[in-house]
């Protein structure tokens, strides 16, 4: 049984489209706990990262992290290649307006609350 997944909001590395990014949060990537690791799988610029690591503070520098279900059997038609698709993809989530990280945190905030 999982134990549910992380979506961490990070600053970008500096890619010449952060400049139209909310300020703080212009990357997200999944972080999901299994027997004492984290499994971090996210999209970057020219490939799919896929790797564990044994602390999550490892992770988190500077980063805001949300708690998020999957929805089962929720898959969209077509999403971007980017972070967003990917996160958006793995959640089940839908939205085809959700195109930046910052939305797609607002969302997320939003189903929290």
């Amino acid at each position: 049984m999982s134990l549910g997944s992380y979506i961490v909001f990070t600053k970008d590395d500096g890619n010449w489209w952060s400049r139209f990014l909310h300020k703080d949060i212009q990357h997200c990537f999944i972080a999901e706990p299994d027997k004492g690791l984290w499994i971090i799988y996210g999209k970057s610029r020219k490939s799919v990262d896929l790797y564990t690591v044994e602390s999550y503070s490892d992770i988190i520098k500077e980063s805001v992290i949300l708690k998020a279900e999957k929805k089962q059997n929720a898959r969209g038609l077509l999403m971007l290649n980017t972070c967003v698709g990917q996160v958006k993809q793995y959640l089940g989530i839908r939205n085809p307006f959700i195109v930046t990280p910052y939305q797609l945190y607002k969302r997320l905030k939003h189903e929290i609350t």
